[in-house]
């Protein structure tokens, strides 16, 4: 269902889980995770993948007329998901995230960087290619690999691994490469002319428009026909922890930066349990959230009123304080300014 789902994390796999394999069809996908949702004891998120557009835009690139043909069948996978979603009443009840990881550009074959012209093969080992090199340079030819690289091609930026900027979080970590080498957008980077070329890539500086993802969500956590005009993929991260009211473990995102497309200033995330799966299309499901809210309204009301009467014993004791020298000043003043 999910690249990577079928991988132990800290010691344990997901409570649901199938290896991943890239001919299930989407409709198989779907059913699957609508069983899982509503099973006796149901799952509380729900990974569902799909490789387009992604496998054909590696292969004809996102400007391809080609291309029209596959963005038009996800739209109609993406409806008949929608369709499954409400046909099981599961539409309005859970927290539904369309997203992707990276966008694409076109690439060419007359937009290529050769490393062969600028490079001795037997100086370096090249650990991860376009449109990001890792490269790692043999014992001794650090400076030798960098300085040969530096200025080598007008669209090819070089850094050592201390010099990478620090927006991409991307040099503090034992895998990032002593040398790295970003090619513009659009180019790319090869060994030789000869080795493997995709006509869409992705991986680029992630400020260009191009590498945006799309993000689309619906639920009852969301605000409803109100869009954002951008937000950090990292900032997901927290935002399902949120919606599944775990503790987030260290990352580079921030809640704060996404609470705007909630559908309160503090929602109250409420997980998927069963219960909540007993009441789908149950007209109950109004009822529990009123009376779940009364206490809190209630507190809320008790709260403002301890605080106005404080506030009107705060400002009583300040006029008294302030009462016997009014009563001095009143004296002054009726005095003479001269005495006779």
């Amino acid at each position: 269902m999910w690249p990577g789902g079928d991988v132990k994390i800290h010691n344990s796999f997901p409570t649901h889980y199938l290896p991943y394999n890239e001919s299930i069809s989407f409709e198989e996908r779907v059913a699957q995770i609508i069983e899982w949702f509503t099973s006796e004891e149901p799952i509380n998120l729900g990974l569902l993948y799909w490789e387009d557009p992604d496998d054909m835009g590696h292969q004809l690139g996102p400007d391809n007329p080609l291309m029209g043909p596959v963005i038009s069948d996800i739209d109609h996978k993406l409806g008949y998901l929608i369709q499954m979603l409400k046909k099981a009443k599961l539409w309005n009840v859970v927290n539904l995230i369309v997203t992707s990881d990276h966008g694409m550009t076109q690439c060419s074959k007359e937009r290529v960087i050769e490393l062969d012209q600028y490079l001795d093969r037997d100086h370096y080992t090249l650990i991860d290619q376009s449109p990001v090199a890792a490269i790692l340079p043999k014992e001794g030819k650090l400076d030798e690999v960098y300085e040969a690289l530096a200025d080598a091609h007008p669209n090819l930026t070089v850094y050592k691994k201390e010099e990478v900027p620090e927006r991409w979080s991307y040099k503090n970590n034992r895998r990032i490469q002593p040398v790295v080498a970003v090619a513009d957008e659009g180019w790319y980077i090869l060994q030789n002319k000869s080795d493997e070329f995709l006509l869409g890539n992705h991986g680029y500086d992630n400020a260009l428009a191009e590498m945006h993802p799309i993000f689309l969500a619906h639920g009852p956590a969301f605000r409803k026909n109100f869009t954002k005009e951008a937000m950090n993929s990292t900032d997901l991260y927290p935002l399902l922890c949120h919606l599944l009211s775990i503790t987030a473990l260290p990352h580079n995102g921030s809640l704060s930066n996404v609470q705007d497309l909630l559908s309160s200033a503090a929602p109250k995330a409420i997980p998927y349990t069963q219960s909540t799966t007993l009441l789908l299309g149950d007209d109950h499901l109004g009822e529990l959230g009123q009376e779940e809210s009364y206490p809190y309204f209630l507190g809320v009301s008790l709260g403002c009123v301890i605080v106005i009467v404080f506030f009107v014993i705060f400002i009583k004791h300040l006029i008294d304080s302030q009462a016997p020298a009014l009563q001095d000043t009143q004296a002054e003043i009726a005095q003479p300014l001269l005495q006779a």
